[in-house]
């Protein structure tokens, strides 16, 4: 994945060596669950509604099936070593079903098993490659911040799962772990990899290589310890400088790890969108503290315009290059405006819904424009993800 030309999979079942096929098709899946029950309120179908549904679905299943689709696939590329195997790819699909039902039937606590067993097997999977005796690289020092996520993941899962028991700090602080934590390690820590790649700068070198990228090792985990102990400052009433800080780590480890500060070097719409979503997860951070009577709708620049324009713009980057469509990678193919015109339009209706009378109505329409804009997506690229990849001789 560390290239940009059309990706020749090794020989073996493809879809072990190219798990991303599944799991973003799953993912779409799973969003209109989440975004879904926005809708069907707004029209009628239902007659309640469910903020934690919501938002624990597109974290917890939307976002994290993306997730695992790309480290799946990238990180046995990275390593030189096994692809993951059809066990540890039905365990996570069973967990990434439980959470999304669960959630769906406010079943908490099933729900959080579902999450927690997603996290076990990709900390074991990710373990085994980067520490084992067939492994060829190591990671880059940014990927500290993988078990860091893993740990915001388990302990917001835990304090979900009693939340019955310990009150409402536990399912607070845990949505603030697993909506937040979680994926701003995420984009910090995997973005140093795929990022600079993406946008035609040299990838970054393994941890160890040097000093320096030793001591960048550090840095980063002090970064998510940093993002921890903001959430939980958050918690205890610090409403304003928590996301404050919270900004200010992502923007310096997106700048110095992810290129940021610089437009890609490379063409293409898509690297456009990924490059415009470092800069609107911590916006939405900045602005949720400074307006904090719209703390929840500001929250959603980082959440649509972030994570979910981060999430498809990675998506058709993994997808285009993988599935040889390297031309398209370098324009503005269809799908790609169609997603970005409609994630714009779903962030302005739920930014409206806020400001507005007609606040249901607004979610509704912000829910329409992302089913619309993620179908067509998916319509474009499901042909494509059912298509063997060509033989060596072709």
């Amino acid at each position: 994945m560390e290239t940009e030309q059309s990706f020749q999979a090794p020989p073996g079942p493809v879809l072990r060596n190219e798990p991303f096929r599944f799991f973003f098709f799953l993912g779409v899946l799973v969003s209109w669950v989440g975004v879904g029950h926005w809708l069907s309120y707004g029209l009628g179908v239902t007659s309640t509604y469910s903020c934690e549904l919501h938002g624990l679905i597109q974290t917890q299943g939307f976002l994290m099936a993306f997730a695992v689709g790309f480290l799946l696939t990238a990180l046995p590329r990275r390593t030189r070593s096994e692809p993951p195997s059809y066990a540890e790819m039905a365990i996570i699909t069973a967990g990434l079903v439980v959470t999304t039902a669960g959630s769906t039937l406010e079943s908490w606590r099933v729900a959080q098993l579902g999450y927690a067993a997603i996290f076990l097997v990709l900390i074991q999977f990710a373990v085994r490659r980067f520490l084992g005796a067939a492994a060829g690289r190591k990671p880059p020092a940014a990927f500290v911040l993988i078990p860091i996520a893993v740990a915001h993941g388990l302990i917001g899962a835990a304090l979900i799962a009693a939340e019955q028991a310990q009150g409402f700090w536990s399912m607070s602080l845990g949505k603030l772990l697993v909506e937040q934590g979680v994926f701003l390690c995420l984009v910090v820590g995997v973005g140093s990899l795929i990022l600079p790649l993406m946008s035609g700068y040299p990838p970054p070198p393994d941890l160890g290589s040097s000093p320096r990228e030793t001591a960048k090792a550090g840095l980063y985990a002090a970064a998510g310890i940093g993002i921890f102990l903001s959430l939980a400052l958050e918690q205890s009433g610090l409403n304003t400088l928590a996301p404050v800080v919270r900004a200010v780590v992502v923007t310096l480890g997106l700048a110095i790890g992810g290129h940021s500060l610089r437009l890609p070097a490379k063409p293409g719409l898509h690297r456009r969108l990924v490059w415009l979503s470092t800069w609107m997860i911590p916006l939405g951070l900045l602005v949720s503290a400074l307006v904090p009577d719209l703390r929840v709708a500001a929250l959603h620049i980082t959440f649509i315009g972030g994570f979910g324009l981060m999430a498809f713009g990675v998506a058709s980057h993994v997808s285009l290059s993988h599935l040889g469509m390297d031309a398209l990678a370098l324009g503005r193919p269809w799908p790609i405006v169609a997603i970005s015109v409609t994630l714009a339009l779903a962030l302005a209706g739920r930014l409206a819904a806020d400001v507005s009378d007609a606040y249901f109505e607004h979610l509704a329409w912000a829910a329409a424009f992302w089913l619309v804009g993620s179908a067509a997506w998916l319509a474009f690229f499901t042909p494509a993800f059912l298509r063997k990849p060509p033989t060596p001789d072709a």
